[in-house]
């Protein structure tokens, strides 16, 4: 126990008091510059990562992201919870599932959907369809605005140039019969 330490306990101090006190002085000794990474993002050690999630309220986490996007989801916490329930946070959020993907909300269609409804289109390739709705469901879901209704779908989206070509079949049935002569008066020709 430190001489300070010892100084600052009443005089009827007890047991317990005391290894309060004792336990206290040791604290001293740590060192802040070794706590301070732990709480940046990049700096952080990976074991620590889920964490610091959960003390920067990440909202979304899954342990199968790579790190470098578990890292940039623990540093986009602050503004991300800044925008939550705006276009932006859905965006924020879809941007971690590193896959294209597409907003369209009611304004933008033509003709106009139904007010308050929105639709994400992620490209995927068709056998990872099902996959991929269930990775940004959850990410859509917890920063959308609440009154908003969204609708999901997922598939490929093809480009290039293409060409079509067609041809036009008719039938028509023909009758190939003997040719009969038509005599008329037989007995006149001979």
């Amino acid at each position: 126990m430190s001489a300070l330490a010892a100084d600052l306990l009443p005089d009827g101090y007890t047991a317990w008091e005391q290894e309060l006190a004792r336990l206290s002085a040791c604290l001293d000794a740590i060192d802040p510059s070794v706590i301070e990474p732990i709480w940046d993002a990049w700096r952080c050690p990976s074991q620590v990562l889920p964490w610091l999630a959960w003390a920067m309220s990440v909202d979304v986490w899954d342990e199968a992201w790579p790190e470098t996007v578990k890292r940039q989801a623990i540093a986009d916490s602050p503004d991300y919870h800044r925008r939550k329930g705006t276009r932006r946070a859905v965006e924020m959020m879809l941007d971690l599932s590193r896959l294209p993907y597409e907003i369209t909300e009611w304004f933008d269609r033509v003709p106009r959907g139904r007010r308050g409804t929105a639709q994400v289109h992620v490209n995927a390739r068709l056998d990872e369809v099902a996959r991929v709705l269930m990775t940004i469901k959850p990410l859509v879901m917890t920063s959308k605005p609440k009154s908003r209704a969204i609708f999901f779908g997922a598939g490929d989206v093809i480009e290039g140039s293409y060409d079509v070509g067609g041809v036009i079949i008719g039938e028509e049935i023909v009758g190939v019969e003997p040719y009969v002569f038509a005599i008329e008066n037989p007995e006149g020709l001979w």
